[in-house]
Parts: structure tokens; sequence; C-alpha cells
């Protein structure tokens, strides 16, 4: 596991950020590797050319952190797939659990979608 760096997490994180009441911080703009997200299975290794593209990174908007009961730091984020077959919308994936290792700044403000 890559190591994160301190500065990335909050220093107080905010223990009430709640999706029932849409209560997040501002957001930013971050990458998330999809390829730490879903693991392929090379025994399943099928092209199904109409599915998610889950390779690289892909856009998103860093809305918040929650703690795992474990001491892990998880991101709440909004990010969007594309498909593998080219078509022009990608899905957005909204509030999303990604682990922090997964996440990372992005520098431009391309909104999603």
């Amino acid at each position: 596991m890559r190591s994160i760096p301190r500065d990335w997490f909050p220093h107080n994180p905010d223990p009430t950020i709640t999706v029932a009441s849409r209560s997040h911080p501002a957001t930013q703009t971050v990458w998330v590797q999809l390829d730490r997200l879903f693991a392929h299975d090379p025994a399943r290794d099928q092209a199904v050319v109409e599915g998610l593209d889950l390779t690289g990174r892909a856009r998103g908007m860093l809305l918040g952190w929650k703690r795992g009961s474990r001491g892990d730091w998880l991101a709440v984020v909004n990010y969007q797939i594309h498909y593998a077959d080219g078509r022009p919308q990608p899905t957005i994936w909204r509030e999303q659990l990604v682990p922090a290792d997964a996440v990372s700044p992005r520098a431009d403000s391309v909104a999603l979608g």
C-alpha cells in the first residue's frame, strides 16, 4: 500500500458529514484510480463493449472524509466512469466511499459529465 501525504487529509476531519442532509464541505477536484477500486480477474477475461471502462483514472470531486472503524481513511467522492464503447456521456457515481490510497489531487477544474 502506498503512503498518503500527511497534508492530504484534513487536520480536523468533520465527523458530522452526512449524506442524508447533504451537508458537505467545499468540493475539491481529484483523480480516482479505478484499478485500485476494481480488481480484474483474468479468469473472467471477456470483452464487453457496452460495459463500463474500469481502467486507469477517473475525474472526481472530493466531498469529504470518513474514518473506518479500523482507522482507515475513506474519501466521499462523486466520480465519473466512461463506457468502453466510447459513448460521449459518462455515468456519474455519487457519494461513493473510496479508499484514501485510490484518490489523489487533480489540478484541473473540469466539471464531471
